[in-house]
């Protein structure tokens, strides 16, 4: 289940999770996003918090995606993740987007599980530990999301 909204002690449980924490790049550690256009999404398998979702408003007609679910999930994150779909495609907007960086390959076949499709790939697009990476760009329209 995906309900909106997070605590202040879940949000510090998500980023304090060394299985989330591996996303921090450009020199920032993984952080809160505190921005009037991201919105938290807590994340619960039977009654268990389990991680957090976060879609960011790109555009009037776009959400970006990020998961943040915990390790502990991976079994429920296909449901998780349509559990999040749902919610965004129920918003008036046209688009899901992700942003993967180069090196997190299961995030990347999440994403495609999820029926995101690879739409391309922004090179050199950020540092992460020291190195320069790319970062691909997936992508589910509404269409997409209707014919799953």
């Amino acid at each position: 289940m995906v309900t909106v909204g997070i605590t202040d002690q879940h949000l510090m449980e998500v980023y304090s999770d060394p299985y989330i924490s591996r996303i921090g790049h450009d020199h920032r550690p993984a952080a809160p996003i505190q921005h009037p256009n991201a919105i938290y999404l807590s994340a619960w398998v039977d009654g268990k918090f389990s991680g957090a979702f976060i879609a960011v408003k790109a555009s009037p007609v776009e959400l970006e995606l990020h998961a943040l679910l915990k390790k502990s999930a991976i079994k429920q994150s296909r449901n998780l993740g349509l559990s999040f779909l749902a919610w965004a495609f129920a918003q008036p907007i046209l688009r899901v987007t992700a942003y993967i960086i180069q090196g997190l390959e299961s995030a990347k076949n999440y994403c495609i599980k999820l029926g995101f499709k690879i739409e391309g790939c922004r090179r050199c697009a950020c540092v992460q530990d020291g190195a320069i990476k790319d970062v691909y760009v997936l992508g589910m329209t509404r269409q997409d999301w209707r014919a799953i």
